[in-house]
């Protein structure tokens, strides 16, 4: 009995005293930007963030609509006025489905240099107001433009103080 008291006690120690397992460095890591969901951005489909001095389409221009559920790639996106987000280039993926709490918003990003941004967020549209209520990746509410018809979906989001996102989307085949 002591002899296997012994044995067990010394295969412990040597167990503690093992060095960790190597890495493999020469994989490169892929940034991942499941923290608030798994929508997985078309890398491939990059879209270069415009500044825009002037509002070509004024917020009332962008008059609602049905929004159809499923995942969406940015087409094009534009920072207006003082905007403080998003520059550079951009690969992005909106999800949308229906829950109760309304329509759920899923979005992932990733930028040039391996930025990733990821939010979840209940979108509602009553007569006075739209609004998006960040449920994960960002905190509060804010009001939210939006023209949608079947393929494609624009939104306008507050960014910084006083600026906005204008972000045209089209809905994946």
């Amino acid at each position: 009995m002591r002899t296997l008291f012994i044995s067990a006690a010394l295969a412990a120690l040597l167990a503690a005293c093992s060095p960790p397992a190597q890495r493999d460095t020469d994989t490169p890591q892929r940034p991942s930007v499941e923290a608030c969901n798994s929508v997985t951005p078309d890398l491939a489909q990059q879209v270069r963030v415009q500044e825009e001095l002037a509002v070509a389409s004024a917020a009332a221009d962008l008059r609602g609509g049905r929004i159809t559920p499923g995942v969406y790639d940015l087409i094009s996106a534009r920072r207006i006025g003082a905007a403080t987000g998003w520059q550079g280039t951009r690969a992005v993926a909106l999800e949308v489905s229906e829950g109760q709490g309304g329509v759920v918003f899923n979005l992932a990003s990733v930028g040039q240099q391996g930025d990733t941004d990821s939010w979840t967020a209940t979108f509602t549209d009553t007569p006075e107001n739209a609004r998006l209520a960040y449920t994960c990746g960002r905190m509060g509410e804010v009001t939210a433009d939006f023209s949608a018809s079947a393929d494609s979906l624009e939104l306008r989001l507050p960014d910084g103080a006083n600026g906005s996102l204008a972000l045209s989307f089209q809905r994946r085949a």
